[in-house]
Order: structure tokens, then sequence, then C-alpha cells
């Protein structure tokens, strides 16, 4: 596993920095890799299309002009994702006509379970949806923002921290009060489940 990660890293990197040297084909390498999955990323910030494919356009346009100052990131995806959140925040605060660019604690983040027919009997199925979607709603946004990334994403705390731009120590006391949360108000079943499709990225 540690290789495979390892081999990712060092593709990224090198098609980073042949997108530096000017490289279009590096740079598409990099666009297609990517943008479906900030869209996604993106979607659980806001319904405005729009906004999101827009965020994903100047996130892409901006690395392109400034391709011979930007810095070499340990890790591609992580850069990139901490950048679109970035731009996603200042865009929705542009929008709603606040004067100064600040992140707070209220933001919108929302996943949508997607239970398949697979994992559980259709019985069943509508009961534990609405069960662990109700879980998920009582949780922060910052709390459902870091199991995203934990579980879907499949992120390091230390690259949860970076994204969202906090300490390592805050992710680990973030997902420490979510998992709490989650274990004291789903059973051992229903918490599996949900590990089972956050993992299988059973989400819209």
């Amino acid at each position: 596993m540690q290789l495979h990660q390892n081999h990712n890293t060092n593709n990224e990197a090198q098609h980073w920095n042949s997108f530096k040297d000017g490289d279009a084909a590096a740079f598409e390498y990099l666009y297609k890799t990517y943008s479906a999955s900030l869209y996604n990323y993106g979607s659980k910030f806001s319904k405005d299309k729009d906004l999101i494919k827009e965020c994903i356009q100047d996130l892409f346009v901006g690395l392109w002009t400034r391709k011979n100052s930007v810095g070499n990131p340990e890790h591609v995806k992580n850069y990139l994702y901490k950048s679109f959140r970035h731009a996603i925040f200042k865009k929705a605060f542009k929008l709603s006509k606040n004067e100064t660019y600040e992140e707070t604690e209220n933001y919108q983040f929302q996943v949508v379970l997607n239970v398949e027919e697979t994992l559980i009997d259709h019985e069943r199925r509508l009961q534990v949806s609405e069960k662990l979607q109700s879980a998920l709603a009582k949780l922060t946004a910052r709390q459902r923002e870091a199991i995203f990334l934990k579980f879907y994403e499949q992120l390091s705390y230390e690259e949860i921290a970076e994204v969202m731009g906090i300490t390592v120590k805050a992710g680990y006391k973030i997902m420490a009060r979510s998992l709490d949360y989650l274990r004291n108000n789903l059973s051992k079943d229903d918490l599996l489940l949900l590990y089972l499709m956050l993992h299988l990225k059973l989400l819209n």
C-alpha cells in the first residue's frame, strides 16, 4: 500500500513539474485526474453547480497563468483540494456581498448517503438510510467534512489538517468528537454500515 502511495506521489510530482515547465499535456492530465473529484467535494459545500464549475475553472486557469511561480507541494492532491476549498469559501462570501473574506464555523457541508440494495435488504433500506442521515446531520459541518476527507478521500490526519487549514491536533479532536457521537447514537451494525458506505464512496 505504501509503495502504491509513493508511486502515485512520484507520478503526481512528475506531472506537476512538467506542467510548471509549460507542458500542456501534463496540465491536462492534472485537470482530468482531479476535476471530477473536486466537483464532488465542492458539491458538499454548495448546490450551485455553476459556482462549483467556476471555482474549478478559476483554480486551473490560475495555476496555468502562475505556472512559473507556483511552488512544489509535497502532495498535489492536497494542494488542489486546499486551494479549491479556499476558492469555494471566497466565492461564496463574495456572492453574499460580505466586505471581507473570513472562514467561520458556520458553513454548509452536506453529504447524502446512497444505501444500495446490495448492502442491506429492501425492507430495512429506508429505515437505516434515514437513521444514518439523521446522525450525520447532527454533526457540525466541520465534523462532516473531516469524516468525508478521512473515510471517503482516505486522507491522513496530517493531510486533513493541511486541506482544512487546521492543526493536526485539531483534526484529531474533530474526528474523535465525531466518532464518539456516532458510536453513542448508532448501533454497532449501523455504525459499521456507515463506515462501509463511506469507504465504498456511496455518497451523492
